[in-house]
C-alpha cells in the first residue's frame, strides 16, 4: 500500500482511508490552530468589553455575524480551493461582477427569483473560467487568479459605468441580504447552511477525499485513478458559485450592487483560510479553523470600528494579519516535512 502523506493513503484505486498522523519530532514547534484562534478570540472579546461599553450587546454581536455571513461564505469555497494547493484571488472582483450583472437585471425588470440564479450563475461561470484555464491548461493559479482579479473588477467598471446601481424596492432581495427569521438573521442563516454543506461534502463524500489527496499528492492521485483536472475545476466553480451566492447577499444589505464591492476581501478571506490551519500547499485543514478565524478577524474590525480606529488603520492590521497567516502556513508545512521525513 503506498502512502500518499502522513495524514491519508489509499485503498484501491479509488477509495482513501484516513490514518493517525505520525509521532510529532522532540523539539518540533506545535500549534494547534483551533485553540490558538479559540484563546484569541476570547481575549479580544474580553479586552473589547472592558475597553468599549457598547461591545458585549446582544445587537451588536449580531452586528458582527451579519457582516462576517458574506466572508465565511467566500471563505468556505476558499478552503476547498487552498486544500487542493490554490488559491483564487479574483473571489472579490466576481462578488462583485456577479452583483452588477445582478443589479442590472433587477433594475432592466427581471424578476428577483431570476436574478438570485442568474447571479449565482455568473459566479459558476466565472469559477469555470479559473478552473478550466487551472485544471483543464495546467496555469498557474496565481497567474490566473491574478489577471481574472483584475479582469472581473474591470467588467463590473464597464458593465456600471462605474458607478453604483440602485435597487430601489427589491423585497426579496433585501430580505435575503438584511431581513431576520426570529432573532437570526437570515445572511448569518445561510452563511451556516453554506458552512455545513461544506463541512459534510469535505468529510463525507468521495469528493472531498479527492481534494484532500490532490493537494497532498497530484501525482499520487493522478496515479489511483483519480482525475486530478477535474478535481480542480470543481473547487473553483465551487469558489464562484459562493461569490455568487454571496453577491446576492451582499447587494440585498446595501440595497445597491457596487462594482467596487468585496475590494481587498479576497486577502482576508485566505488570511482567514491560513489562520485556521488550512495549509497553502494543500492537503491539511479544513473548515473548523476557518470559521474560527472569521470570527476572530469579524470581532477584531468590529472592536476598532467601536473604538474609532481609521479604516488605513485596519488595513494595515489586515495586512499584518495575513503576514502572521502565511508564517504560520510556513511553519505548518515544516512541521509536516519533518514528520514526513
Amino acid at each position: 500500500m503506498s502512502k500518499l502523506t502522513p495524514q491519508t493513503e489509499f485503498a484501491g484505486p479509488l477509495g482513501l482511508l484516513p490514518t493517525r498522523p505520525r509521532p510529532q519530532s522532540r523539539g518540533q514547534l506545535s500549534l494547534n490552530p483551533k485553540l490558538t484562534l479559540s484563546v484569541v478570540l476570547v481575549l479580544l472579546i474580553v479586552f473589547f468589553t472592558a475597553s468599549q461599553p457598547n461591545f458585549l450587546t446582544f445587537d451588536n454581536f449580531l452586528n458582527i455575524a451579519r457582516l462576517q455571513a458574506v466572508p465565511l461564505i467566500l471563505a468556505v469555497g476558499m478552503t476547498m480551493v487552498v486544500l487542493t494547493g490554490g488559491a483564487d484571488l479574483s473571489v472579490g472582483s466576481a462578488l462583485a461582477l456577479s452583483g452588477v450583472i445582478a443589479g442590472l437585471l433587477y433594475v432592466n425588470g427581471v424578476p428577483a427569483p431570476a436574478v438570485i440564479m442568474l447571479a449565482v450563475l455568473c459566479g459558476i461561470l466565472l469559477g469555470l473560467l479559473n478552473g478550466l484555464l487551472i485544471g483543464a491548461l495546467g496555469m498557474s493559479f496565481f497567474v490566473v487568479t491574478l489577471g481574472t482579479l483584475a479582469g472581473y473588477r474591470s467588467l463590473a467598471l464597464v458593465a456600471s459605468d462605474g458607478a453604483s446601481i440602485q435597487l430601489g424596492e427589491a423585497p426579496l432581495l433585501l430580505t435575503i441580504g438584511d431581513g431576520s427569521i426570529g432573532i437570526l438573521p437570515i445572511p448569518v442563516m445561510l452563511a451556516a447552511l453554506v458552512t455545513v454543506f461544506g463541512h459534510l461534502a469535505l468529510s463525507g463524500t468521495g469528493w472531498g477525499r479527492k481534494i484532500y489527496a490532490v493537494g497532498s499528492n497530484r501525482e499520487a492521485a493522478r496515479l489511483a485513478g483519480i482525475r486530478v483536472n477535474r478535481v480542480l475545476v470543481s473547487v473553483y466553480v465551487t469558489s464562484g458559485l459562493l461569490a455568487g451566492l454571496a453577491s446576492v447577499i451582499q447587494i440585498g444589505r446595501l440595497t445597491t450592487a457596487s462594482p467596487v464591492v468585496g475590494t481587498g476581501i479576497e486577502l482576508q478571506v485566505i488570511a482567514a483560510v491560513l489562520l485556521g490551519g488550512t495549509i497553502l500547499s494543500g492537503g491539511s485543514g479544513g473548515l473548523g479553523g476557518t470559521v474560527l478565524a472569521v470570527l476572530m478577524l469579524g470581532v477584531l474590525q468590529n472592536g476598532l470600528t467601536l473604538s474609532g480606529t481609521p479604516d488605513f488603520w485596519q488595513g494595515a492590521i489586515t495586512g499584518a494579519i495575513l503576514i502572521v497567516a502565511v508564517f504560520l502556513d510556513h511553519l505548518q508545512r515544516r512541521r509536516r516535512g519533518l514528520a514526513e521525513n
